[in-house]
């Protein structure tokens, strides 16, 4: 459990509390074990005019969150779509949404559904799936050719993805990045290094120094693996880096460990979107999400609606994408997760009890093990595993437990 004291900032009235609840943390926050990192998109394999890339979204151990984004990089309309990839025997895809997928032993198909086969050019749309096992997609295909644009080679595999970069060495200016090395039925002849998605150096080795960095500045990083052929493979799981210096709020990878918190709470006409068009979101690294409730010595969601079923529209949407009836995920929730992709460095706590919710603490400190294996729990369900990085017990108060007690 950290020793250091947050520093906790006036944000705007998107993340402010109302009068429902008072946000005065009773109880230093317990953090539970990060959920993965959410990957960022690289390309796999594509056609002609067209391609298609893959993005592991989120993974909780016993499942993941898989994407396919397929767009239309010619000059005539794509009039239908189909992505055909492999993956090993124990890799599976269990639902999905967005495109019809079926698969014959390990090769899975996905086409288009009656609303999303027309692309014009330079469109592009996305469908998802939840899956089992550790396998990255190979062998794809856009419409019959291959899925990066390039070549398609009949019997020449892609490479496997690399390992995940490790970041060491870190300067307010530079970071060095090493990496597992990709494997190939034909030889890997280079590695394209991505920061924030594009491409800044392509090495033969599997170590790279990326120099001329800003201070104090959150980067993230993917490495793809190139074969004989050019073809490229799935990119490696991404590693988020804060260069040290700056002055600035962040917390640093680095060494000075500053840390800048604040509410959002689930109730009232804000966004998470308002986070960022306020300019909050570049300045905090850290937000309690409030309010979980507590109730029968347990954790528990405290308002579903606000928290994953409630659906926001493009305008509201913080990567302008609306959500859809049949998604997994949507409501608050699905915005952390999207915010957390594009502002890696913030680490997000679910923030237990308030004014309103601490009635049940009394029974939660009788038998304190049984009700953090349920704050674990809760926090580690598969639908949100990899949105939250711990917790934040926000007894008010002891003597008094808020608007009820159970003492």
């Amino acid at each position: 459990m950290s020793t250091e004291t947050p520093r906790r900032i006036r944000l705007p009235r998107s993340v402010v509390r109302s009068g429902r609840a008072r946000a005065v943390a009773g109880v230093t926050a317990l953090v539970l074990p990060l959920a993965a990192m959410v990957g960022l998109a690289a390309p796999a394999e594509a056609a002609a005019s067209a391609t298609a890339t893959y993005t592991k979204k989120s993974d909780w151990g016993s499942g993941f969150e898989g994407q396919w984004t397929v767009k239309n990089t010619g000059t005539t309309t794509l009039s239908s779509w189909t992505v055909e990839w492999d993956f090993p025997a124990t890799t599976k895809v269990t639902s999905a949404w967005d495109a019809t997928v079926t698969n014959s032993a390990n090769h899975w198909t996905a086409k288009n559904l009656g609303w999303n086969g027309t692309l014009a050019p330079g469109a592009s749309i996305s469908f998802g799936f939840n899956g089992t096992g550790t396998g990255a997609p190979s062998g794809c295909k856009l419409n019959g050719a291959s899925c990066d644009g390039g070549p398609t080679n009949p019997g020449d595999n892609a490479p496997s993805a690399p390992g995940k970069p490790t970041a060491s060495d870190i300067t307010n200016t530079s970071v060095k990045l090493t990496w597992a090395a990709a494997t190939d039925d034909k030889g890997i002849k280079n590695y394209d290094v991505k920061r924030d998605g594009a491409t800044v150096a392509t090495v033969t080795g599997t170590t790279y120094t990326n120099t001329g960095l800003t201070a104090g500045t959150d980067y993230g990083y993917t490495v793809v693996a190139r074969d004989t052929a050019d073809q490229t493979g799935p990119a490696s799981a991404a590693t988020a880096v804060r260069t040290t210096g700056g002055g600035g709020g962040g917390e640093n990878p680095g060494g000075n460990g500053k840390i800048n918190l604040g509410y959002f709470t689930n109730w009232g006409p804000y966004t998470v979107k308002n986070l960022v068009t306020s300019g909050s979101a570049s300045k905090i690294t850290h937000i309690n999400y409030a309010f979980g409730n507590v109730q029968n010595g347990k954790c528990t969601v405290g308002d579903s609606y606000a928290d994953y079923e409630k659906s926001f529209t493009a305008d509201q949407s913080v990567d302008g994408k609306a959500d859809v009836w049949d998604q997994p995920l949507r409501g608050h929730f699905n915005q952390l997760r999207k915010l957390k992709a594009q502002y890696p460095h913030i680490k997000v706590l679910w923030s237990f009890g308030g004014w309103t919710w601490s009635g049940g603490f009394g029974q939660a400190v009788q038998n304190p093990s049984a009700f953090a294996q349920s704050c674990y729990d809760l926090v580690e369900d598969p639908r949100w595993a990899d949105v939250f990085d711990g917790i934040d017990l926000d007894w008010e108060y002891p003597n008094a437990c808020g608007l009820r007690s159970d003492l």
